[in-house]
């Protein structure tokens, strides 16, 4: 995909994007490989990121691969780009407040004997 014009907002892509010199984008980018010739505001997220002799980016960059051609300009930071995300899950177990709650409704069974004559 090519960006030519203007772009404001969050832009994801399988592959390629490629903002082009008329190109502009205003918002977070999510490629798998990104080339910038033209103005990128915002953070980016892609495997790849080249920025050529006329890009220029502002913003936080996450990328394993990050080139910058002479006359490239980038203003920001850079993170590693994650291998996979990582997802906490939450245990199966009842917590022990939840076993002190069950505890505690349980009704209490008595039995009382009677004689009979």
């Amino acid at each position: 995909m090519q960006v030519d014009g203007i772009v404001d907002g969050q832009v994801h892509v399988e592959g390629s994007l490629v903002v082009a010199e008329s190109g502009r984008v205003k918002g977070e980018i999510f490629a798998n490989h990104l080339i910038v010739n033209g103005i990128v505001e915002g953070n980016c997220h892609a495997e790849h990121i080249q920025i050529l002799a006329n890009g220029r980016v502002k913003g936080k960059v996450w990328s394993n691969n990050l080139s910058i051609e002479p006359g490239g300009k980038f203003f920001g930071e850079t993170a590693e780009f994650p291998d996979h995300e990582v997802v906490n899950l939450k245990s199966k177990e009842p917590s022990s407040t939840n076993n002190m709650l069950k505890e505690a409704k349980k009704p209490e069974l008595k039995a009382e004997a009677k004689k009979t004559a």
